[in-house]
């Protein structure tokens, strides 16, 4: 008989030496354990397409947040080839309000893209008006991309990625890289100054989130993270981007 997860849980902290605390490190193995059950659950997509082009939709919306995220995907595309920069990590953008789950059509990835190395990323956006908090968004981000990295979705995604592909111009260093199940995927948290701002502030609701940020936000399944973006004078993000911690 296998041990409990609490068990197994509390030896690996027993075992993780370092002055970093014990609760950022949970939480970062409980979610890693979940996201990997979750992705073997396999909850896979039936509506028609996954990966949607995005290239003629109409990214001038009044919603302020829709409205960041559509124009960084369109700005990144105008202006770099499809590639936003985090920090020196470049991501190729491939769609926006990505369907991941049954035929649900509210349950959408804000932003998707993708690393040199073939992982998948998913960018859930957030502006300062915005109440949910930081830990809470990286929970929508990772039931977005454990449904999207269950192997028939997954699947489905990367045939449709090649007929997507084969229809763009993208830059030479993606033009061989294809989405990869076994890269360690990632779910960042997107968000402008005054977002983070108002969750420091808000000591009762969201304390700590930071040190997640700080301690305990990779694990060898799945990589978690913030990143801070600038709004341009029409209400859009930034492709330069930099990771808030």
């Amino acid at each position: 008989m296998s041990d409990t997860s609490f068990r197994t849980w509390m030896i690996r902290l027993k075992n993780d030496k370092g002055a970093r605390p014990e609760w950022t490190r949970l939480l970062s193995w409980m979610l890693e354990d979940e996201f990997v059950r979750e992705q073997q659950i396999g909850r896979q997509y039936t509506g028609q397409n996954v990966l949607i082009d995005r290239a003629d939709h109409n990214y001038k919306v009044k919603k302020a947040e829709n409205r960041a995220m559509y124009g960084l995907y369109h700005r990144s595309w105008s202006e770099n080839g499809g590639c936003l920069q985090i920090n020196t990590m470049p991501v190729l953008l491939l769609s926006y309000e990505v369907p991941n789950q049954g035929n649900h059509s509210g349950r959408c990835a804000d932003l998707l893209g993708l690393t040199e190395s073939g992982g998948l990323i998913v960018f859930e956006g957030k502006l300062g008006e915005n109440s949910h908090p930081p830990i809470s968004a990286i929970l929508e981000g990772l039931d977005y991309l454990s449904c999207l990295t269950s192997e028939k979705t997954f699947k489905r995604l990367t045939d449709e990625f090649l007929e997507w592909k084969s229809k763009r111009s993208i830059p030479k260093r993606f033009q061989k890289i294809v989405p990869d199940r076994s890269v360690p995927p990632r779910v960042v948290v997107l968000a402008d100054d005054k977002y983070f701002t108002k969750h420091d502030s808000h000591s009762d609701r969201s304390p700590g989130w930071r040190e997640m940020v700080k301690h305990g936000q990779k694990t060898k399944s799945i990589t978690m993270g913030f990143a801070l973006a600038k709004l341009d004078e029409n209400g859009f993000f930034s492709p330069k981007i930099s990771w808030l911690i």
